[in-house]
């Protein structure tokens, strides 16, 4: 029995997608083993898998850094550390392949310890990606690049890209003159195992000259065992139904305006708001939900971006706005709205929010009967 050892970023979404994939594993073929994670080990227990203990990124402090299009958090002490823990738990378990989900230093691990890697990628992260990856809105060029047309822009964009992969390479390129591991041309081939999956449609996130070692798995949806049934059910259509859910990365915090009373025309389900931000009377608060049910019964889904919800609002065809809390976000809302999915609500004031709101909802089923709807994306 060959031993897999999975090292997803410790977010819910990335954990959640390499359970989805342990489970397309024959499981009398193969031994799993994922990273522990105190937030989300019992999604992994109540999936009959093990967890191992290995040094990784604080996803916190990651998430912080990503806001300010920041990458200090790749420093040389804490990439040799992570790798040393990795290298450890693999000769540890005796692994046969290692996957890894946002997991920058198990290249270096996988070829040191001669283990296959496989890598989870989303589709604006690869190579080969057809398309420019935009400098975000929190970015201080962002204001000069958006004023000059878009052929130029995204010429300036490119170019700057490659010297930022380059410079972000250079704790890696010193790791691997001190292993004697194979030179590498900048950061992005890092992200590359033996084999590379990518967890996008084409259709959203088209690559170009894609090698025989990149394949598409297609986004990859995690089905939660509660169907929701008993609350679903018990909530009145005579009201539009808005699902908000912003993943483990969104700020609740700017969504509180749902609280007033304007807003209790319709019901509101609030999906991960630990905190409980909102709290309006018109509003039913849920910890985890099965968001594909929910989505069921809604007629608009306000969310941040992130990958595996949109293509749930896709597969649902429920509008999206979309309201981003780092780069890659805005990315995966880019091409929402190039498809007509949805829209940025980056920089809505209230009046905006109001107008958006109720013409997503005014126009729901003139956008579920569109040409392409996001089931016929899948297909």
């Amino acid at each position: 029995m060959k031993t897999i050892l999975i090292f997803p970023f410790n977010l819910l979404s990335h954990y959640l997608r390499c359970l989805v994939l342990a489970d397309s594993y024959p499981k009398d073929e193969y031994s799993i083993f994922f990273l522990s994670s105190d937030k989300y080990d019992h999604f992994i227990i109540n999936h009959g898998y093990k967890t191992f203990s290995c040094r990784q990124f604080e996803s916190d402090y990651v998430m912080a850094c990503a806001k300010n299009f920041d990458f200090s958090w790749l420093g040389l002490n804490e990439l040799e550390s992570i790798l040393n823990s990795q290298m450890s738990v693999i000769n540890e378990f005796k692994a046969d392949i290692v996957i890894g989900d946002v997991a920058p230093t198990l290249k270096m691990a996988a070829e040191l310890t001669h283990v296959n890697h496989i890598s989870l990628m989303n589709g604006y992260m690869t190579r080969h990606y057809a398309f420019t990856r935009k400098v975000p809105k929190t970015h201080k060029a962002f204001k000069y690049l958006n004023i000059l047309p878009e052929v130029l822009s995204d010429k300036i964009t490119d170019l700057a890209e490659k010297r930022a992969l380059r410079k972000i390479h250079e704790p890696f390129k010193s790791l691997r003159r001190k292993y004697g591991l194979q030179e590498l041309a900048d950061y992005s081939f890092e992200n590359e195992g033996n084999d590379n999956l990518i967890c996008d449609l084409p259709s959203l996130f088209p690559q170009k000259l894609l090698p025989a070692n990149y394949n598409y798995t297609g986004p990859l949806i995690y089905k939660y065992q509660d169907t929701e049934a008993d609350w679903l059910e018990e909530i009145s259509l005579e009201k539009p139904v808005i699902c908000v859910s912003m993943g483990s990365s969104g700020e609740w915090s700017r969504l509180s305006f749902l609280n007033d009373s304007y807003y209790a025309k319709y019901t509101i389900i609030a999906a991960g708001d630990y905190k409980k931000v909102l709290h309006g009377t018109h509003i039913l608060s849920k910890d985890f939900v099965n968001l594909q049910n929910v989505l069921s019964k809604a007629a608009l889904l306000i969310c941040h971006g992130g990958n595996g919800t949109i293509y749930l609002g896709i597969l649902s065809n429920v509008y999206m706005l979309c309201l981003s809390s780092h780069f890659e976000q805005e990315w995966n809302i880019k091409a929402v709205e190039k498809n007509n999915f949805g829209k940025s609500a980056d920089g809505f004031n209230e009046r905006n929010w109001k107008h958006h709101i109720n013409q997503a909802i005014k126009l729901k089923y003139e956008y579920k009967n569109t040409t392409e709807t996001g089931t016929e994306l899948y297909s």
